[in-house]
């Protein structure tokens, strides 16, 4: 099955979990695809609501960049100091998403159920905001980001993924919107997602982050 399908057909609707946002177990937690969002994962919901749109996805135009598969092997966003290797990851055998490691220095991950970095589609990068022992996670500094910021991903064959970011928003993880972040959308395009704090000092990390971004080059 490609891994537009799998997206698709039952990857997008899966709920997973960033260990490290909220736990010090350093032993991946998800939920399965049926069953409901539980409060203490950051895990995204099935369907997203009316209440929390995500950003508006541009319409592709024919003369708009892309890019032939090939796996992605680090991402770099100057705008936050961040040059970090990436992992694969993809689904257990027990229909679980499975995420990065939540130790100190652990890299971000791409889900290789969603396209390359570049390719049509929604590429997926999941990243902790904190590590076991600290706050030192790959993507503890995504909120700083702006609109019109740069994020490079370096691929396999080796050229590089240029993308520009155009939306970030924060997501109550009961109320993720995941056909808006993981459904096909018709550019190539990026998200990043991470943990991210809420407004009630009991709650450690309610939401998660999300960065858009969409391909403008390549080098």
């Amino acid at each position: 099955m490609s891994r537009r399908l799998r997206l698709t057909a039952g990857a997008a609707a899966l709920l997973f979990g960033l260990t490290a946002c909220g736990s010090s177990s350093d032993e991946p937690t998800a939920a399965p695809a049926a069953s409901p969002t539980s409060a203490g994962s950051a895990a995204p919901s099935e369907a997203p609501p009316a209440e929390t749109p995500a950003p508006s996805t541009p319409t592709q135009a024919p003369d708009e960049p892309m890019m032939d598969a090939s796996a992605p092997v680090s991402v770099a966003i100057p705008a936050v100091g961040l040059d970090a290797p990436l992992i694969r990851t993809g689904i257990r055998e027990d229909g679980t998403l499975e995420v990065p490691p939540g130790e100190e220095g652990s890299p971000a991950s791409w889900y290789d159920g969603s396209p390359t970095p570049g390719e049509r589609g929604a590429s997926v990068l999941l990243g902790q905001v904190n590590s076991t022992t600290d706050d030192s996670g790959v993507f503890y500094d995504l909120p700083r980001l702006q609109p019109g910021d740069e994020i490079t991903v370096t691929r396999e064959d080796g050229s590089t993924a240029v993308f520009e970011v155009y939306g970030l928003e924060t997501f109550a993880k009961d109320e993720f919107p995941t056909r808006a972040v993981y459904f096909p959308v018709p550019g190539a395009e990026l998200r990043l997602i991470t943990c991210h704090e809420g407004d009630d000092p009991d709650a450690r990390y309610p939401n998660n982050f999300v960065v858009f971004a969409r391909l403008v080059g390549d080098a």
